[in-house]
């Protein structure tokens, strides 16, 4: 188990903000951070105070002491923020972006937080569970950007909040109405906080993944300070999410007395949740990979899993797009979350060098800037290589991580010697792995055997043909969707006769790809795409065998092996493009597929704007596999092997020089055709200079200099000009730019540029040569920071297209020639903060389509020029805080499609001119909080399809023109509090289908016209708490689908029209806790698949209709307390797979007619503690998957029908403690996976039919205390991988047949304080890993078979009192990596074999009180990094024997040593040392000690000889240590 540092009493500090409670030994599976909330004074220390327990122990942080011992596996952190709201700033706004954007870098960066492939869990207390929101939405906002903060978006898998007031609190109300009081700091801010939590809530929801687990508790009892709760129950609980109602303050809400509190209870049964669903969807993951990996993936992830076991590298070889990247990440996703850092280093040979390889790596490994603190960037490697390297180094050897590194496609074996010495990765961890794809054995040949090779073969004749029909065949899965595809087809033209020659060549073609994936499918969509042109059937064939043969012909390149013959296959394709799509192909290869690429608009643009045809070409490319769409960002992407191949293309297959080719991306050979300051080429079409320095250019300019001006100051100082003579070049590339370089740029003669890339550049200015390029298209400035301004040249780029000045956050202003871009399509200016006003020439960008000033927060206006724009189709003005009005130039804007003023919340009101933007189809206003109304004028938006008006809580109403936007599809109004009424003309709102009215709390009830939205789908009024009622009209919405009713707390009825609403699939009444009873009408609802009636506690009873929903496949009660009883009729829901009852307190029996639900999948009854018994015709459940009985206190028997549920996977027994014995019909149970019998209190012992469950792998007996034995049976469960039996006390002894449990790996004895001995047959358990036998204090002795146990890596005996000794035959536990020997006070010696275990790593026998002394054969342990002897008092360790072998131990490297007293040895104690006489005397000087050597034992450096030792108290003066008279000092013979 790990432990915190004792120096870090409440916490080790990771950064100013990250504090680490707990940090496992064992490989991290869960990550969970905990999250403060306010506080009224100093919030220095509320990261820890807050989770104080309130069990009597004197600052007992339970995260840091109670949760690791629920979760040893779990990584516990806790954030620090400003959180005093006394302190916080009073003007209106608590900034929670800027508390989330700082969290959110130091998690990722500085604590690695979500980067290590585990589920990452929030712990909310209060204001807390806002601040998780909010980093939340902070990461979403930085996907695009930065890759660690997607790492944790996807790892993110749940939230607990404790009283989070997730809809607003109501103490700002309190104080501001309670007596004398003022609006004192605590009030201004509580009423800032409501503020921010309805701005908050939207983007929430937006970024939030559906995957993820919510779980609220909820306050009940007022808070002495307020006298009133802080939160209260309505604004507590999270719509989606499990629910719990505490009996506790809020303050004490998270202060839980004791492990078995409910408040504890309910977060560890929520984190055990998190990691049960986690486990699922990773064996769910292997099918949302790409298509060739559901045929073989998943068995070569397997393998190359076993290689790792056996080795610390492991070589995945193989030829090009044989699939070797696709494995490497299938492996690195499923095991990265057993390492303390991961990274993934992908297509390390295409990198412009490795530096941008070893960035990636120091930021996985979150190694810090020493100068900044910061993440580590490119400039901080330049100037501090060495001193970054050997941090890196440091993390890897002297802290001993364990890390995991993929290398993907290593390249060269220069490449990879130098990746492995600049990590030190050889002299690490042990268990630190890395895995290296390449398509050459030969790379990691030279590290044998420390290597295993794993090839990937070719594709299986079954596999390949099901992958090329995928493609080919319209994404045919099987032989007969392929067949059915090719006959139709072929009966278009009545050429069905040719179905057998047409899967002749089909097998011919796929045998002819050599089971390559990548061919395969580049060849299958080639093929495919014929079957879809205008051909006929057998035009279409001979096609079909012009390909083959040239398929046939196939031969490796000129110079190239075997790997190359893939290139060739893929060029089949390529050659039948036509000259412009190859172009096109050729660019995207050259310069579009690495660190910059672009949407499908912007590729368009660059080569020249033709839209209609060029994209067809684009897509045709896509068609043919030939590059991808990203579905993320909607960019274009390409197969690295489809790069490489035309890439060498333009290299035509290695036959031109450089100065022939016409494309050039690789600054080597830039360098070879630069000459002296000139590069020059009349068929260059496209030149990166990406990686070209100032040097190299220098040092071309030098090269035939002699040496003396090769150094003078005068060359450094020189004006250098670099002169492009290209005059066919279309494409510059300078992103990451030099300044120097780029200055230096002269175009000489006419340039027919149509393409300049200058992002993240370092220039301050435009380049002076940018107004030569008359024909630029593209113009790319993205992230440059330093520049200030753009010159009045840029009005020059007179077919300037699309110009990207997106993060450019020192521009001020735009210079009035803007407006001469008459051909400008898109204008990026996102992220521009300084940026405070446009001028008025914009209007005059007649060609415009596209403005983007998202985040430009200092923008206060918008010109009235605007207007001008006239054939603008999107303006988005997101996020623009600043900007308080809109131009009523603004209504000119006909042809705008989109307006997006999300977050604009100093905006007031819309102009009336509005309503002239005729074609607008989506207007969002959401989180616009100071928007009051809307003009009259927005009715006239006839072809408006979406309006957003989210969290507008300012708005008290609508126009009763809104029913003028008759093609209106979708209307969000949710969180505007302020709203109490709808106008009845949204009746005419006739084609609405979705109507989102979440939140609008002021909102009392629906006019009566909601009936005529007869198009509606959605319904959505979750959290209206002023809703008493709906109106009758409501059952003539016979399109609804969905209504959404969850926490409408004042709805107390439901009318009895509702069983109109025919097609209702969805109804959600969850928290409606005035609703008593359901209409009898409900059975009406046919088509209702899901009815969700979660937390109602009114509800006493469902009406007998209920069993008409005969569709209905899930239906939710849990916490329906008032529920005593179901009726008879619910045995109709013949189509039910889901039934919980969880937490319905006052059912004490099922009807039974329960076996009548044959579909029934899931049936929970948790917590339903008055239930005594279940119905014998249970047993009829014959598809049952999972039965949930856990805390099921009152039940005291199970049915001997239960052995029926012959497809039971899960059976859950936790906390039921009636329960004394088993029937002997759960043996039937034979394809059951798991059963949880902890805390089973009241079990005696087990029914022998036991042995029968052969697919249980884990076995769960932890507090069954009653438990005196396990039957002889249970060696027959074959397939048991883990046996728990913590805290069976009552245990005396285990079967001989345990030793028959071949697979078992892990056995945790722990606190079995009857156990006397082990069974000698427990030595047959070869592949047990781990054995646990902590606090057996009745164990005397360990069986001499234990030795048998070869692949055992852990034993912890800690505590075994009564435990004597060891047998020698532990010597021949050759795995062993771990020994924990802690309290075993009668233990007096170790066994002299124990140097025979020479992987151990960690020996602990702290407080061992009689142990004497180590066998001498412990110094052989060269791989020991951790002796801990703490508190062994009768431990000779000065004898020189002992002496000698802790020498040895700190020689190998063991870099902990604890002695007795708790001091750590450093080394100077050893025989060696002294009988040398190389100890200088620090009291005379004398050089060499001849006679007995006083060795201090605190001051490691400090040694007097034997007359200085007589008179020590005299020499104070002649010290050069702080050594002082005090320490005590150990005499050592000089030999």
């Amino acid at each position: 188990m790990g432990e915190v540092k004792e120096k870090f009493t409440h916490g080790e500090p990771v950064s100013d903000s990250i504090f680490r409670f707990y940090q496992p030994k064992v490989p991290v599976q869960l990550e969970v951070v905990f999250v403060h909330g306010l506080v009224d004074d100093n919030s220095g220390d509320a990261y820890w105070k807050t989770w104080l327990a309130r069990d009597g122990t004197l600052d007992n942080v339970w995260p840091m002491t109670w949760l690791p011992a629920e979760f040893p596996f779990a990584k516990v952190y806790a954030l620090k923020y400003d959180a005093s709201i006394k302190q916080t700033a009073t003007d209106g706004r608590m900034d929670l972006f800027l508390v989330g954007e700082n969290l959110v870098q130091e998690m990722v960066n500085f604590g690695g937080i979500g980067q290590n492939g585990v589920p990452v869990v929030f712990v909310c207390h209060g204001f807390g569970g806002l601040v998780a929101k909010q980093i939340v939405v902070s990461a979403k906002n930085r996907v695009s950007q930065d890759r660690k903060a997607q790492n944790l978006l996807q790892n993110i898998r749940g939230f607990c909040f404790y009283s989070t007031p997730h809809h607003g609190s109501v103490l700002a109300k309190y104080l501001r109405n309670a007596r004398g009081g003022g609006k004192g700091p605590l009030s201004e801010n509580t009423e800032v906080l409501n503020t921010e939590i309805s701005r908050l809530s939207e983007a929430f929801e937006k970024a939030k993944h559906q995957s993820w687990y919510f779980a609220s508790a909820a306050e009940t009892h007022a808070t002495s300070q307020y006298m009133q709760m802080v939160v209260d129950e309505a604004s507590s609980r999270y719509e989606e999410g499990n629910y719990l109602a505490l009996s506790e303050n809020h303050s004490d809400i998270v202060r839980p007395k004791a492990k078995n509190d409910s408040s504890y209870l309910w977060l560890t049964n929520s984190l055990r949740e998190v990691v049960r669903r986690f486990e699922v969807s990773l064996t769910e993951r292997v099918e949302s990979l790409v298509p060739e990996s559901f045929v073989r993936l998943k068995k070569q992830e397997e393998a190359t899993k076993r290689l790792l076991q056996e080795a610390p590298i492991v070589g995945v070889v193989g030829m090009g797009g044989i699939g070797k990247t696709t494995l490497a990440k299938a492996v690195y996703q499923s095991i990265c979350k057993d390492f303390y850092r991961s990274s993934y280093l992908d297509d390390v040979k295409s990198k412009a060098s490795l530096d941008e390889v070893l960035i990636t790596l120091l930021q996985d490994f979150g190694i810090t800037d020493r100068k900044t603190g910061s993440i580590v960037q490119h400039s901080a490697l330049k100037d501090s290589r060495d001193v970054l390297l050997e941090d890196l180094k440091k993390y890897i050897t002297v802290h001993q991580h364990k890390v995991l590194v993929v290398v993907d496609d290593v390249g060269t074996e220069e490449n990879l010697d130098r990746l492995l010495k600049d990590m030190g990765f050889l002299t690490g961890n042990k268990e630190s792995r890395l895995i290296v794809t390449c398509r050459n054995w030969q790379v990691l040949k030279e590290y044998v055997p420390r290597v295993q090779r794993y090839d990937v073969e070719f594709m299986s004749s079954s596999e390949d043909i099901e992958l090329f029909s995928y493609h080919a065949f319209q994404g045919a899965r099987t032989l007969e969707q392929k067949r059915r595809t090719l006959h139709e087809f072929l009966r278009k033209d009545s050429s069905e006769h040719l179905m057998d020659e047409f899967e002749i060549v089909c097998d011919d073609v796929v045998r002819a790809c050599s089971g390559l994936p990548l061919s395969l499918e580049v060849m299958g969509r080639f093929l495919g795409g014929y079957l879809k042109d205008d051909l006929s059937s057998k035009q279409c064939l001979d096609c079909w065998k012009g390909a083959l043969e040239k398929l046939k012909y196939v031969e490796p390149l000129e110079g190239g092996d075997d790997n190359d013959k893939l290139w060739k296959v893929l060029q089949i394709s390529y050659d039948a493009l036509c000259v412009n799509e190859q172009n096109m192909f050729l660019d995207i290869a050259c310069f579009f597929s690495e660190s910059v690429q672009y949407s499908e608009q912007t590729l368009l643009r660059i080569w020249g704007g033709k839209q209609s045809k060029t994209l067809i070409e684009l897509r045709n490319l896509k068609e043919r596999c030939l590059v991808k769409m990203n579905t993320e960002g909607g960019v274009v992407t390409m197969h690295d092997q489809l790069r490489d191949m035309g890439r060498g293309v333009v290299r035509g297959q290695g036959r031109l020089m450089v100065k022939e080719m016409n494309r050039l991306w690789d600054c080597k050979d830039v360098r070879e055709l630069l000459q002296s300051n000139e590069i020059k080429s009349e068929w260059m079409k496209g030149l990166s200079l990406y990686g070209f320095s100032l040097e190299d250019w220098i040092m071309r300019l030098n090269d035939g200099m002699e040496a003396e001006s090769k150094t003078s100051e005068h060359t450094k100082r020189m004006k250098y000009s670099l002169n492009l003579k290209c005059p066919q070049m279309k494409l510059l590339n300078m992103n990451k730019g030099d300044e120097n370089v780029i200055e230096a740029i002269n175009i000489q003669g006419k340039t027919h540029l149509q393409w300049l890339c200058l992002r993240e550049s370092s220039i301050s200015k435009v380049p002076n040569f940018l107004q030569q390029c008359k024909e630029l298209c593209v113009l790319d400035m993205r992230d440059c920071k330093h520049l200030e301004k753009l010159d009045d040249t840029i009005g020059k780029l007179s077919n300037l297209l699309e110009l990207n000045l997106n993060g450019c956050d020192g521009l001020t202003r735009l210079p009035d020639s803007i407006g001469e871009l008459v051909k400008l399509f898109k204008l990026d200016l996102s992220s521009c903060e300084g940026l405070t006003c446009l001028p008025e020439s914009i209007g005059k960008l007649s060609n415009l389509l596209e403005l983007n000033l998202t985040g430009c927060i200092g923008l206060t206006r918008l010109p009235y020029s605007i207007g001008g724009l006239v054939k603008l189709s999107k303006l988005d003005l997101s996020s623009c805080e600043g900007l308080t009005c809109l131009p009523e130039s603004i209504g000119k804007l006909s042809n705008m499609l989109e307006l997006n003023l999300t977050g604009c919340i100093g905006l007031t009101r819309l102009p009336d001119s509005i309503g002239g933007l005729v074609k607008l189809s989506k207007l969002d206003l959401s989180s616009c909080e100071g928007l009051t109304c809307l003009p009259e004028s927005i009715g006239k938006l006839s072809n408006l399809l979406e309006l957003n008006l989210d969290e507008c809580i300012g708005l008290t109403s609508l126009p009763d023109s809104i029913g003028g936007l008759v093609k209106l599809t979708l209307l969000v109004l949710s969180a505007s509090e302020d709203l109490t009424c709808l106008p009845e003309t949204i009746g005419k709102l006739s084609n609405l289908l979705e109507l989102n009215l979440y939140n609008c709390s002021g909102l009392t009830k629906l006019p009566d016209s909601i009936g005529e939205l007869v198009k509606l789908s959605k319904l959505r009024l979750f959290w209206c708490e002023g809703l008493t009622c709906l109106p009758e009209s409501i059952g003539k919405l016979n399109n609804l689908l969905e209504l959404n009713l969850n926490g409408c707390s004042g709805l107390t009825r439901l009318p009895h029209s509702i069983g109109g609403m025919v097609k209702l699939s969805q109804l959600l009444i969850s928290a409606c806790k005035g609703l008593t009873s359901l209409p009898e009408s409900i059975g009406n609802l046919s088509n209702l698949l899901e009815l969700d009636l979660t937390g109602c506690i009114g509800l006493t009873r469902l009406p007998d209709s209920i069993g008409e929903l005969v569709k209905l496949s899930k239906l939710r009660l849990f916490w329906c307390e008032g529920l005593t009883w179901l009726p008879e009729s619910m045995g109709k829901l013949s189509n039910l797979l889901e039934l919980n009852l969880d937490g319905c307190s006052g059912l004490t029996s099922l009807p039974d007619s329960i076996g009548g639900m044959v579909k029934l999948s899931q049936l929970v009854l948790s917590a339903c503690k008055g239930l005594t018994c279940l119905p014998e015709s249970s047993g009829k459940l014959s598809n049952l998957l999972e039965l949930d009985l856990s805390k099921c206190s009152g039940l005291t028997k199970l049915p001997n029908s239960i052995g029926e549920l012959v497809k039971l996977l899960k059976l859950d027994l936790f906390l039921c403690k009636g329960i004394t014995c088993l029937p002997e019909s759960i043996g039937k149970l034979s394809n059951l996976l798991e059963i949880n019998f902890r805390r089973c209190t009241g079990l005696k012992g087990l029914p022998n039919s036991i042995g029968r469950l052969v697919n249980i792998s884990k076995l769960d007996f932890s507090s069954c205390e009653g438990l005196t034995c396990l039957p002889d049976s249970i060696g027959k469960m074959s397939n048991l991988l883990e046996l728990n039996l913590i805290g069976c006390i009552g245990l005396i002894g285990l079967p001989d047949s345990i030793g028959e449990l071949v697979r078992l790996s892990k056995v945790d004895l722990s606190y079995c304080e009857g156990l006397e001995f082990l069974p000698e047959s427990i030595g047959t358990l070869s592949n047990l890993l781990e054995l646990k036998l902590y606090g057996c204090i009745g164990l005397i002795g360990l069986p001499d078979s234990i030795g048998g146990l070869v692949r055992l890596s852990k034993v912890d005996l800690s505590y075994c009192e009564g435990l004597l000794s060891l047998p020698e035959s532990m010597g021949k536990l050759s795995k062993l990596l771990e020994l924990y020997l802690n309290g075993c006070i009668g233990l007096s010696r170790l066994p002299d074999t124990l140097g025979n275990l020479i992987d151990m790593r960690i020996l602990r026998g702290k407080d061992c009180v009689k142990l004497v002394e180590l066998p001498q054969s412990t110094g052989r342990l060269s791989q020991l990094s951790c002796l801990d002897l703490h508190n062994c008092h009768k431990w000779e360790w000065m004898k020189e024997r002992q002496i000698s072998l802790l020498h040895e131990l700190k020689q190998h490297g063991c870099s902990e040593i604890l002695l007795p007293d708790g001091r750590p040895y450093h080394g100077k104690y050893s025989t060696k040392y002294c009988s040398s006489g190389n100890a200088r005397c620090n009291g005379c000087g004398l050089t060499r000690i001849s006679t007995k050597c006083w060795h201090c034992d605190i001051c490691p450096d400090f040694d007097l000889c034997e007359p200085c030792y007589e008179r020590r108290h005299e020499l104070d003066h002649l010290y050069e240590s702080e050594h002082v008279e005090d320490h005590p000092m150990t005499g050592i013979a000089v030999l």
